[in-house]
């Protein structure tokens, strides 16, 4: 929910809340004075119901893919990274996490820098559209958390000669992003 909105409900509760005070003692009416001999007892009002408070956010994830042996974003992460961007700082949310990843072709060494790299590329486009670097989170993940599974094995040999392997692999190479909700 926008901070607009909730903004807007907060407001419509205290109007309400208000009007409610004002129909349950109307102007015309005295309150009589604690020294008054004609003091009655009467019951403490109800005091008016709480505004509930604001759901918490959940959690927005995203995905960002490369292309084979390359750290630079494709020209639909833009958008992409625009909306993430725009929707953090909107706000209910406390950080950005950017996690890079990468196919297994190549050293784990290799693919853990190449990974580093990407998570790097993300950061670095979320900090130009206005995001603080204090709440960018980048990690970087290899090799070690493939999603394509078996799905890619026994495709002939790996190496970046075999266009089928690359092309088979293309989820693996990837940023994942999530934007962390304020608790």
């Amino acid at each position: 929910m926008k901070p607009a909105i909730r903004w807007l409900i907060v407001v419509l509760v205290v109007v309400l809340v208000a009007i409610l005070l004002w129909l349950w003692n109307p102007f015309g009416q005295e309150k009589a004075s604690p020294d008054s001999d004609d003091v009655q007892q009467t019951a403490a009002p109800t005091p008016p119901a709480a505004p509930v408070a604001p759901k918490v956010a959940e959690p927005v994830t995203a995905v960002v893919l490369f292309d084979f042996d390359r750290s630079v974003l494709r020209a639909e992460a833009s958008a992409k990274l625009d909306e993430l961007g725009a929707r953090f700082k909107d706000g209910g949310f406390d950080r950005v996490d950017a996690f890079g990843h990468a196919d297994r072709i190549g050293s784990d060494a290799y693919n853990m820098r190449l990974s580093r790299q990407r998570a790097e590329t993300v950061r670095g486009y979320l900090l130009d559209k206005g995001v603080d670097s204090d709440n960018i989170r980048t990690d970087a993940k290899g090799e070690s958390e493939s999603v394509s599974g078996d799905g890619c094995r026994n495709m002939g040999a790996e190496n970046r000669k075999n266009r089928k392997l690359i092309e088979c692999l293309q989820p693996d190479r990837r940023v994942q992003i999530t934007l962390v909700p304020t608790r």
